[in-house]
């Protein structure tokens, strides 16, 4: 049991010592101070396993273990700012530049292999850490879904160019860290990033279905808002189909993309092009999706028929050609297939036309 803080100043020889989180190594005249992440690990390494890291409570040897080691660390060094990502940054900068980014030094300090390596690895495994919290687990985690898709896109590629970046650091490499800590330390003199159009972790089918599921849920909620929901979300989705599929707006912006990144912008806009009318407009199953407008729409008096219900949807058509002269004059007019594809646009769900005339031809001869 845990009988005061992981971090309490301990001595551990005449030449080695941890006071106020800070490890001090003094070995012949010269004086070398490390600070943050790293001075913990080398502490938890030496003391793991022996009485006065079981008094201190230091175990390590799983995630779970490790997981409670760093969050008591950041407890333990929040009064001095610890635990931020900027911080532990600049204090690994700093540890490497104390070493002369030589490990033989480190290598001293810990006494073996196993002990070195336990200790680079809680770093490591801290700084990762670090880095899942600043970039989140996907990107739309970092760059939240927003409308319209090209839009999301075009924003979401020069985020994850730095993303990226910062999931490949070597932390155990001093010119990597010394890097990140510049940039860090001068923001505005980071150079101009080009974006990044592939996104770490996510096929592009669940990029276009996590957008969709955003997209089509803010339509619903915007249609619940008035008594003729339906009405409203089947002219939703004619907006939809309009602003969606159209980037001319980012093309001024495109202007310094290379010949690369144009193309893969595209091959998206594309996918999502093709994606997004068949959400909208599905076409049959096998068959050759035709360009076609909305020419019917809902009223307030006919309910939608439930999906696949045929038996509901004839009587949808034929008491609404009753009262309606425009409807029953494009029953009329038009063939069935074209009849489906106006009741699919207003219904939100694909009306087989096969189905439905099977329906229609079945309550005829009866």
């Amino acid at each position: 049991m845990c009988t005061y803080n992981m971090l309490e100043n301990f001595i551990f020889s005449d030449t080695l010592r941890y006071e106020t989180h800070r490890l001090i190594y003094v070995p012949a005249d010269d004086e070398v101070v490390i600070g943050g992440m790293l001075a913990a690990a080398i502490v938890a390494a030496l003391l793991v396993d022996t009485p006065e890291g079981d008094a201190r409570g230091i175990a390590v040897d799983d995630d779970e273990q490790r997981e409670q080691f760093f969050l008591r660390y950041e407890r333990e060094v929040r009064r001095e700012n610890g635990g931020l990502f900027t911080t532990e940054v600049q204090a690994l900068n700093e540890a490497y530049m104390e070493i002369d980014g030589e490990s033989k030094r480190l290598y001293a300090i810990c006494g073996n292999d196993r002990l070195y390596d336990l200790a680079f690895g809680l770093l490591m495994d801290y700084m990762h850490r670090l880095v899942r919290e600043q970039v989140r687990a996907q990107i739309y985690e970092l760059v939240p879904w927003k409308g319209p898709f090209a839009q999301w896109l075009f924003d979401a590629g020069y985020i994850e160019t730095r993303r990226q970046q910062l999931l490949s650091i070597d932390w155990s490499d001093p010119v990597a860290v010394y890097t990140v800590a510049q940039q860090l330390e001068k923001p505005d003199e980071i150079e101009p990033i080009e974006p990044t159009f592939v996104f770490e972790g996510l096929r592009a089918e669940q990029v276009l279905m996590g957008y969709w599921e955003w997209l089509w849920k803010v339509a619903q909620d915007e249609a619940n808002l008035y008594p003729d929901d339906k009405v409203q979300l089947a002219q939703i989705k004619q907006e939809i189909l309009k602003n969606e599929t159209d980037y001319d707006f980012l093309k001024p912006e495109m202007k310094d993309f290379t010949p690369a990144q144009i193309n893969l912008f595209r091959k998206w806009m594309r996918l999502w092009k093709d994606f997004v009318e068949q959400k909208i407009d599905p076409a049959p199953t096998g068959g050759k999706k035709k360009d076609i407008r909305q020419e019917i729409f809902l009223d307030d008096t006919m309910p939608i028929p439930p999906e696949r219900n045929y038996v509901k949807v004839r009587e949808y058509i034929l008491e609404r050609c009753r009262y309606d002269a425009e409807f029953k004059y494009y029953f009329r007019a038009h063939k069935l297939t074209e009849m489906c594809r106006q009741l699919s646009f207003i219904f939100g769900w694909y009306v087989d036309d096969n189905a439905l005339g099977k329906r229609m031809k079945s309550k005829a001869k009866k």
